[in-house]
């Protein structure tokens, strides 16, 4: 069976939003290719095992954490018998969320690059 992924358009923002994040927030490109890297092995690893994430009760979508927990993606899959289609439909990145949240902390919520 072959695999085929699904970039929506939220979802590609979110992406360039989080890379974004991570150039302003540590100016270091290495850390952007390091996500970008890390973001393709998940990929891999959900298109290689559709059943592991459980499917969301109300929303019917499926997530993954990857990043020792600090990004989140969230994605709908539609299998036949010939092709696994995987839709991307959202990507999270904690850190940003939580410096929004709590802008005045600082949380050691994960290691600081």
């Amino acid at each position: 069976m072959g695999t085929k992924y699904f970039f929506t358009e939220a979802y590609n923002k979110a992406l360039h939003r989080i890379e974004d994040f991570i150039l302003e927030s540590t100016d270091k490109s290495e850390l952007v290719d390091e996500f970008y890297r890390e973001h393709d092995k998940v990929l891999e690893f959900i298109g290689e095992n559709p059943n592991t994430a459980g499917v969301h009760p109300t929303t019917g979508d499926q997530s993954w954490v990857f990043g020792n927990g600090r990004y989140r993606l969230f994605f709908k899959i539609v299998a036949s018998k010939t092709l696994l289609k995987i839709y991307l439909i959202h990507i999270i990145d904690n850190r940003e969320a939580n410096l929004k949240a709590y802008p005045n902390n600082s949380l050691p919520t994960y290691d600081e690059e």
